[in-house]
């Protein structure tokens, strides 16, 4: 009896490195110049006339490890992201300001970002 324990012991102490081992051996891909391509339409929906028609839509290859980080890199998109409690907070874009009291609010949505698709 005692030996099985030791053989099934044995056994998922070979697996779990073995699970490691394979992870420590695969390649880990790092962020590379025109990595990543970034498409970005911003409307003022607080103009009705213009609402349904983005004012800019700006096309950017970049290697930003985070959208908070080219937002902060890129001058095209005039945009103000400051350090919040939360995280990165986006407080102004191409001129539109936001206000935390009042509104409007900025808000985006991403056609890959899962956490995007969820909502």
């Amino acid at each position: 009896m005692k030996k099985k324990v030791w053989y099934v012991l044995g056994a998922v102490l070979l697996i779990a490195l073995g699970v490691w081992g394979i992870g420590a051996l695969l390649p880990h891909q790092e962020a590379s110049a025109g990595e990543k391509s970034i498409t970005i339409d911003i409307y003022d929906k607080t103009d009705a006339q213009k609402a349904n028609k983005a004012i800019v839509t700006l096309h950017e290859d970049t290697d930003a490890k985070t959208l908070s980080e080219f937002m902060k890199e890129e001058k095209d998109v005039k945009a103000v992201v400051e350090q919040g409690e939360y995280g990165s907070l986006l407080t102004e874009i191409y001129g539109l300001k936001q206000d935390m009291e009042k509104g409007p609010w900025l808000v985006y949505d991403s056609d890959n970002n899962a956490s995007c698709l969820v909502a």
